[in-house]
């Protein structure tokens, strides 16, 4: 069963099942890696409190992000989308928004430290703990006196807009632009199956 459904993603993301037009005024959302030029741009809206997006970024992105932006092959964008159900999801994200600022060399350590500890942090929101283990002692001290601009909730608020503008209706939801298309692809993709989609678009 597992193997039909991969096949049938496979199928669809070659297909152009679930095809919507490209729109290209949507600029928001954290780089993860690549470039706004690479052939490939991979949008995924994320809970950081949830277990599906905690599997598809540590399973398929860190690897993806390895292999294709690396090379500028494929550009990953993550926009927050947390669920009113999960209640340390919207402190994560603002977590997120900030260690953005402090560069993508900042950003990524923080992503792997989240999710990573998701069980632990997901008890009691014990988050700073979290964060404090990807980031030395003064860039801490930098990101908690960022999480205070008002701004923080403001780009979180309006990357929940987006989703919704967008049609998002669960986490985690891709929307992957390539060759002038967008397909809109919700749930948990393995990297062998992304592997296999990228590869017939990119060498």
């Amino acid at each position: 069963m597992v193997r039909k459904l991969k096949a049938m993603l496979l199928l669809a993301l070659c297909s152009g099942f679930w095809s919507i037009p490209l729109r290209s005024d949507e600029a928001s959302g954290l780089m993860l890696g690549g470039s706004l030029n690479s052939p490939v741009k991979i949008e995924v809206f994320s809970d950081f409190q949830c277990g599906h997006c905690r599997e598809l970024y540590l399973a398929t992105i860190r690897p993806l992000l390895q292999e294709y932006s690396s090379k500028d092959k494929v550009c990953v964008i993550y926009h927050e989308f947390p669920l009113a159900m999960h209640p340390y999801a919207r402190e994560a994200a603002r977590y997120s928004e900030a260690a953005a600022q402090l560069g993508q060399d900042k950003l990524l350590p923080v992503y792997d430290s989240i999710f990573n500890e998701q069980a632990k942090w997901a008890k009691d929101g014990s988050l700073e703990a979290t964060v404090a283990k990807a980031l030395p002692g003064e860039d801490l001290l930098k990101l908690k006196k960022i999480m205070l601009d008002p701004s923080i909730n403001a780009a979180v608020d309006k990357e929940i807009q987006l989703g919704i503008q967008k049609e998002v209706n669960s986490t985690p939801t891709m929307f992957i632009n390539y060759i002038g298309k967008q397909q809109k692809v919700e749930g948990f993709v393995t990297y062998t199956v992304m592997k296999q989609f990228l590869d017939t678009i990119v060498k």
